[in-house]
């Protein structure tokens, strides 16, 4: 969850570097000094005075600081504003202190693009740490993380002491997903201003980022004894205190709606509340709450995620695919925004469009370990087993302490032929303190069984763990009937099968089919047929199975030897379908090779090895491939498939419907991209007209 923060200000009511005006400065200090001893209405006091007798751009920036510290954001709007206008004629430095005031006091109650505004006026006034603190946090708003955490890295450069600056760099390390670097680095901020509570507050929620509940739930609350008029201290509170434990929602929204009491306006307090009720079901009151936020800043993005989110979680998965669509179009640098386009494309499996949002995504928030699994899941999906390792990998590189990315990067491993290599991960993961899941088990069965030569013992202990720990594991059930038939162990085998299938309808089809093929080793025909056509009833049907049975029948009914000459036809079709799954593995890691020669060339044997399951990874390729005559293979291959491929359709008539760029004066180059382009265009002709007329 992603909460902005009413940005307070700093140690003291003066600005760096210090004010020259020795009259100013005194009063700034007694104002100081009155507020650290309780005194709120003297120090206002303190400052009026100074106001009304020297009205300067500095003794109403003073002032306006003090208001914001003390909650009063409409006075200090106001004062800030005076400043503004006295500064036309005042010294570069104090209008550039002026107008990054403005940009924080616009991030608290007004627009992300006045705060940008502003921010970039003051760099251009004056480029020091604190304009350029001030920038990095408006960019960070207006969703621009990567752009954001230059600008941060450029302020702390220019200023390794200046607490702004160091709060800045981890207010955008926690926009680009990173949030234990983002932690380091507000702890940075309050090691050199220890009353930096807007650092304190982000720490909070970098802390919930983390998982780290109960210390976020203290920093929160710490933030709050520190500024008691911080909504945004408040709002964070709420969130932790709700994350820590859920059955805690009463005082989770009373500490919310107390932060939304004192900051209104603040975009960010209104979508913690929103966001808690959520959580409670609540969805109207959460929805009014998403809409406050956006009434103050109608491109709040969080407020417009946390409306899709809600759409989500009300079952209108229509309405929010559509909006959120919207929202990935129109925040092109918000990380979150692709994030969940790509999580609802990955839902409803569309697996190749998912996989291109999803690269967006880990590019505009390269530090999140969830997006680069969801990434991960989108190219396996896609057949792309290769890129989807890589993209655990970088999962697990982000977050080593999360067992479920590192037990399908460790089957994934597996999958791509590493075998070795993919155990040695998933032993680690069973060797976690604590480690109680079934998963890697049932990954490391897979693993073993898929060996060459298979290590039928290893995988069958793997998956009988497996079922120990979860009796009601499906998928270990069924990967043992298959462990137990390489063995030849066929009654073992029927038994597993019959246990996956009784788990879970699901696997029923692929249960009954194994059961099938038992029977036909133990020579019983009447029941390969019945649980064939089982098998067929839940969706499977198997043309190599019917065969088989139908040959044994013909065989017992002969008598002698026939019988045995089909075991042994059987048993060698079983061989080649293990063999055409081999080459469809070394095929993927065709198409995914440096030599487009290589991948073209795959392409075509991929569609005739794998059918209809090689659509996504050929949509693909015809969609994204750098090379001209890989896409026109791919789509020469689709339309060798048929109507089985009649979800590529979509993709092909867009290329279709893509004219060359054809200019008068063209390059030789550019006429032989044109060609090629044009040759694509022919290719998604012919193969729209092979799927339809299939």
């Amino acid at each position: 969850m992603r909460i902005l923060v009413v940005p307070l200000a700093v140690l003291t009511l003066a600005a760096s570097p210090a004010l020259a005006d020795k009259k100013l400065d005194d009063a700034v200090a007694k104002a100081e000094e009155q507020l650290q001893k309780g005194k709120p209405e003297e120090a206002l006091k303190t400052l009026n005075k100074l106001v009304e007798q020297n009205p300067s751009a500095e003794a109403l920036l003073a002032l306006g600081r003090l208001q914001e510290r003390l909650g009063e954001l409409d006075a200090a709007g106001e004062a800030i504003g005076r400043a503004r206008a006295a500064s036309v004629s005042a010294a570069p430095d104090v209008k550039a202190q002026v107008l990054a005031a403005s940009a924080q006091l616009a991030l608290a109650q007004g627009t992300a693009k006045d705060a940008l505004e502003h921010a970039k006026q003051a760099v251009a006034t004056a480029e020091t740490p604190v304009t350029l603190a001030a920038l990095a946090r408006a960019q960070v708003r207006t969703l621009q993380a990567p752009e954001a955490l230059k600008t941060a890295q450029k302020a702390v450069a220019a200023g390794p002491t200046s607490a702004e600056a160091h709060d800045a760099l981890a207010e955008a390390l926690l926009a680009v997903g990173r949030a234990a670097d983002a932690s380091a680095g507000f702890r940075k901020a309050l090691e050199l201003s220890p009353r930096l509570v807007r650092a304190r507050v982000r720490l909070a929620v970098a802390l919930l980022l983390e998982g780290k509940t109960a210390e976020a739930v203290a920093e929160a609350r710490k933030a709050t004894e520190e500024e008691p008029k911080s909504g945004a201290a408040f709002a964070v509170l709420g969130t932790a205190i709700l994350a820590e434990n859920p059955k805690s929602w009463n005082d989770a929204i009373a500490q919310a709606q107390q932060g939304a009491f004192l900051a209104p306006r603040n975009p960010a307090v209104q979508v913690a509340v929103g966001q808690i009720f959520a959580a409670a079901g609540n969805f109207d009151q959460a929805a009014n709450a998403f809409r406050k936020a956006l009434d103050t800043d109608p491109g709040y993005g969080p407020a417009r995620l946390a409306l899709v989110k809600a759409q989500i979680a009300r079952g209108d998965k229509e309405a929010a695919l559509r909006d959120a669509r919207q929202l990935a179009t129109d925040m092109p640098g918000s990380g979150e925004a692709q994030r969940l386009l790509g999580e609802l494309l990955l839902r409803g499996n569309e697996y190749v469009d998912a996989g291109n949002i999803l690269e967006r995504a880990v590019a505009a928030a390269p530090g999140s370990a969830e997006t680069y699994a969801m990434l991960g899941s989108a190219y396996q999906f896609s057949r792309r087993s290769e890129e989807a390792a890589s993209a655990y990998q970088k999962a697990v590189e982000l977050a080593p302490g999360n067992t479920d990315y590192r037990t399908t990067y460790g089957l994934l491993l597996g999958i791509t032929g590493e075998h070795e290599v993919g155990v040695a991960e998933l032993r680690k993961v069973i060797a976690t303190p604590g480690y109680k899941s079934s998963d890697a088990h049932v990954n490391l069965g897979w693993i073993y069984r898929n060996m060459k030569p298979p290590k039928t013992d290893e995988s069958i202990a793997a998956y009988k763990k497996a079922l120990e720990i979860n009796p009601k594991e499906e998928q270990a059930a069924l990967g043992l009937g298959w462990a137990y038939s390489y063995t030849r162990l066929w009654d073992e085998s029927i038994a597993a099968f019959k246990k996956a299938a009784e788990l879970d309808p699901k696997v029923a089809g692929e249960a009954y089919n194994g059961m099938a093929w038992c029977y036909i080793f133990k020579r019983d025909a009447a029941e390969a047929r019945a649980f064939m056509q089982k098998a067929q009833a839940a969706g499977r049907n198997d043309t190599r199975l019917a065969e088989n049975i139908q040959r044994l029948e013909k065989a017992m009914a002969a008598g002698g030897a026939a019988t045995e000459d089909a075991i042994r036809e059987a048993e060698r079709q079983q061989d080649a379908e293990r063999q055409r799954a081999d080459r469809i593995d070394r095929l993927n890691r065709d198409i995914q090779a440096k030599n487009p020669a290589v991948r073209a060339k795959a392409t075509g044997e991929l569609a005739r090895f794998a059918g209809d399951d090689a659509v996504p990874a050929l949509t693909y390729m015809l969609t994204t491939d750098r090379s001209w005559d890989v896409r026109i293979a791919a789509a020469n291959a689709l339309g060798s498939i048929g109507p089985a491929a009649k979800s590529a359709v979509p993709h092909l008539k867009a290329i279709m419907n893509t004219l060359p760029n054809e200019s008068i004066n063209m390059t030789r180059e550019e006429m032989e991209q044109a060609m090629k382009h044009e040759d694509l265009r022919r290719a998604c002709r012919d193969a729209l007209q092979k799927i339809r007329r299939g």
